[in-house]
């Protein structure tokens, strides 16, 4: 049994939701005004990284979203997308802590990959999943294990890590019709990651992640990111639809994001061992 087979889509970067606001939730309608475009005159990728960090400045939060799945490794042949329904659940803890839980709510079949991931201050990840048939848990600490759904890393369910690099900036152009820098990534000496060289595409108007390649030790393409819609709400960086293509695995997994709620103050009690197993024995 695989080490990490947990939860997975708190993915590369920034996952949030958007729209109407009622009763601190976001649904799919609003479209609030970004910033404006920044200047891009002596502006380096520390600076833009920077920026691009900045936009996860909610406390906590609390999203759901749907995934399809479409595999060519399909063993019968047959191709069929598969669709998943979950929630996450994120809190920035004091002490610069990242917590992460993953419930996955449809079909039922799939709760057994309910997760919780902490991310450390240090770069370090730890994942653990809660398996009933023997009561007991599978902890992870290996950046570049891959879950047996989505096949990600436990970087990818931890929004990317971009500390672990170090960027230069290559050049600017425009990327469906925005304006976009483009940042080269090198992983940092000692930093552990399956892949060593990202590139990014950041918007010059508001700074979020477009696209994003992510090579492998053999520098070819192993992952891409693409966001189709998003939107800035409420205070909060807003990510409606994206694309993950997992070429090394041969799936493209299509994300939209349902709901969202914002600071609401969760309790730490959801991001302990004991909730879930809770949730994972229903």
């Amino acid at each position: 049994m695989s080490q990490v087979r947990i939860a997975g889509i708190v993915l590369l970067l920034v996952m949030t939701a958007c729209g109407r606001k009622l009763e601190g939730t976001v649904t799919l309608d609003n479209k609030n005004a970004a910033p404006g475009p920044a200047s891009s005159s002596q502006i380096s990728a520390a600076q833009i990284i920077e920026k691009y960090r900045s936009l996860d400045n909610s406390h906590d939060s609390t999203i759901k979203m749907r995934a399809v799945i479409n595999s060519q490794e399909d063993s019968a042949g047959l191709n069929t997308p598969r669709q998943i329904q979950l929630t996450t659940y994120r809190k920035r803890e004091p002490d610069d802590r990242l917590l992460i839980l993953a419930e996955f709510t449809s079909p039922p079949e799939e709760r057994d990959r309910d997760g919780l991931i902490t991310v450390f201050p240090d770069g370090r990840i730890e994942a653990v999943r809660y398996v009933q048939s023997t009561d007991s848990f599978l902890v992870a600490t290996d950046a570049t294990s891959e879950d047996a759904l989505f096949g990600l890393t436990p970087q990818e369910l931890a929004d990317g890590q971009p500390e672990k690099y170090d960027f230069t900036m290559v050049g600017e152009e425009t990327y469906q019709g925005t304006p976009v820098y483009r940042l080269e990534g090198k992983l940092k000496q000692g930093a552990e990651s399956k892949f060593p060289r990202v590139i990014l595409l950041i918007s010059k108007q508001d700074f979020a992640a477009m696209e994003a390649e992510f090579y492998d030790n053999h520098n070819e393409l192993a992952r891409r990111l693409v966001v189709s819609k998003a939107e800035h709400v409420a205070g909060h960086w807003t990510r409606l639809r994206w694309t993950i293509d997992n070429l090394a695995r041969r799936k493209k997994i299509d994300f939209e994001t349902v709901e969202v709620k914002y600071d609401q103050n969760l309790s730490y009690s959801i991001f302990t061992r004991e909730h879930l197993k809770k949730i994972a024995s229903r």
